[in-house]
């Protein structure tokens, strides 16, 4: 079983699992005597109660960093009517989320599946920076189903204490603008994205689904605790 945790000390965290499955299970020397019932940890239920736990938690203080780095977003001159969002592709539609809710984006990476998932939004786990975070797929509620792109990138985001992850297929730089400039979004939208469209914005000659942050992240919390 691939690790689910980097190799950073205990205390670098206030937010500890018991990961068993690296010493006794699969990952470590293989003792544990649940194995020969289970045969892999991640049909075990001490695993399940620690995805659960990842779930439930809040954010723990201090661990929202800057939305992206410099070197990706650029400098973002904020006035006093200007939002700033990122902008990113599922397939062939272009979306946009406010910066204020993402916490970085980084490099795809191995997605570790949840045993007995129902929930086809919910991925599984990744590891960003050495913590597990839960990784769902918006493009499954946005487009419906998920796109694989070799050039895709990995969007971390919080919202109401939850954190998560989620893979699109490209990112593109921030991209300011008023209020005043969102469009309506028209009837030939899909209605899977509709929903959760506050507006359109018109970004190099292309229409970019302003998302309604509150909405998407509120429905795939729900969808989550099912």
């Amino acid at each position: 079983m691939t690790s689910l945790a980097s190799d950073v000390p205990a205390a670098a965290s206030p937010f500890e699992i018991d990961n068993c499955w690296q010493r006794i299970g699969v990952r470590g020397d293989k003792s544990c005597p649940e194995l020969r019932r289970h045969a892999h940890c991640h049909n075990c239920e001490v695993f399940s109660r620690a995805a659960s736990r990842l779930l439930d938690r809040d954010v723990p203080p201090g661990e929202i960093t800057a939305a992206l780095p410099p070197a990706e977003a650029g400098a973002i001159a904020r006035s006093s009517n200007s939002q700033s969002v990122l902008v990113f592709r599922l397939g062939s539609e272009w979306f946009a989320l406010p910066t204020l809710v993402l916490d970085e984006v980084t490099g795809l990476r191995p997605i570790h599946s949840l045993p007995h998932r129902r929930n086809p939004a919910l991925l599984g786990l990744v590891n960003v920076r050495g913590e597990l975070v839960i990784c769902v797929s918006i493009a499954q509620v946005l487009i419906g189903g998920e796109q694989h792109s070799p050039q895709g990138r990995l969007i971390v985001a919080h919202h109401a204490g939850s954190r998560f992850a989620f893979p699109v297929d490209e990112v593109q730089y921030t991209h300011l603008y008023v209020e005043a400039e969102l469009k309506p979004v028209p009837a030939t939208v899909a209605q899977s994205s509709s929903g959760f469209t506050r507006g359109l914005l018109s970004w190099r000659d292309r229409n970019v689904g302003r998302l309604d942050e509150h909405a998407l992240f509120e429905t795939l919390g729900r969808g989550l605790a099912r």
